[in-house]
Order: structure tokens, then C-alpha cells, then sequence
């Protein structure tokens, strides 16, 4: 039972965009943002010096196949003060890539759960079963008999003949 929470909880984790909520659309060539705010938006970039267009949305391109850096958007609330938002982006686009949604990740992973357990019942039905009820026994049963006679025709080796080379110790 603990087993299948915490692949539940691992599941629900990678599932669930970690830009939900924060005003960042992803799309194959970059990514665009969202500042909550009204209008009269300032968009800051660290390390760059590029124009503002005062609009709630600002659209950054990839370089390389990444988006990555440190954004802000600055704006003045109704009552007057100012407020910051801030975004750290760090993620690879790509033309090619899809987007999977967490029902697919969990159909994708449920399917392959049904097809292993139909091939491992499909083995099972196929292989022959053994009862153990019923022992078969050998087709020749082996008889205990003592070991062979030495051949008379060889001389038994005479120990103090032997000679003390290198090979003739071995037996």
C-alpha cells in the first residue's frame, strides 16, 4: 500500500507543469510570459538592454534550443505601489517535441502494465503444467555396483624407481 502512494505521488509530480499558475506559455521556438499585472508593463531582462514594448505578454526566442534567464516585469498597482514579478527561465524548445499530458503518461504506463500481464498469462497458459502429484522416474535406474578392477595389465609404480624430475610428481 505505501509502495503505490509513493508511485502515485512520484507520478502526480512529474505530471504537473511546474509553470502552472506563473504566466509562462511554452511554445517550439521559445516561450512567452505573462505578467499578471494592468498596464504599462516594464519587462527587464538580466544583462540585456533591449527595448520594452509595455505590453502584459512578452515573447522570448531560444538560442541554441534553450531559453534560459532572469526576467521581470514591473508594473503599479491600484493603490499606487510597485510591484515585481520575477521569472527564471531555464528550459530546451524544440519544432520536433510534443507536449504529454498527464492522462497519456498514465494510459501509456497502464497499457504497458496490461500487455506484460497478458504475455506473462499468455506464457503461463502455454507452458505444460507439472502437478507433482505423480513422480515420473528415470527410464534406467542406476545400480550401485562397485568400482572397476585396476587393469592387471599395467605394473603398479614403484616409488623408489620413480624419478625426480619436474613432471613426474604429478599423478
Amino acid at each position: 500500500m505505501m509502495g503505490s502512494g509513493l508511485v502515485f505521488l512520484m507520478l502526480t509530480a512529474a505530471v504537473m507543469s511546474p509553470a502552472q499558475g506563473q504566466g509562462i506559455a511554452l511554445t517550439f521556438d521559445g516561450a512567452t510570459l505573462t505578467c499578471p499585472g494592468g498596464e504599462g508593463v516594464k519587462w527587464v531582462m538580466k544583462g540585456s538592454d533591449k527595448p520594452n514594448d509595455g505590453n502584459k505578454t512578452q515573447t522570448v526566442l531560444a538560442e541554441q534550443g534553450t531559453v534560459k534567464g532572469e526576467f521581470s516585469c514591473e508594473y503599479t498597482d491600484n493603490d499606487g505601489h510597485p510591484v515585481t514579478h520575477m521569472f527564471y527561465l531555464d528550459v530546451k524548445v524544440c519544432e520536433n517535441c510534443y507536449e504529454l499530458s498527464g492522462l497519456m503518461a498514465v494510459a501509456v504506463i497502464s497499457a504497458d502494465l496490461l500487455i506484460t500481464g497478458a504475455v506473462i498469462l499468455g506464457v503461463y497458459m502455454c507452458v505444460p503444467k507439472n502437478t507433482g502429484s505423480t513422480q515420473q522416474k528415470a527410464s534406467k535406474p542406476r545400480t550401485q555396483s562397485a568400482p572397476p578392477v585396476p587393469n592387471p595389465d599395467y605394473q603398479v609404480l614403484n616409488q623408489r624407481t620413480r624419478t625426480t624430475d619436474v613432471y613426474s610428481a604429478l599423478k
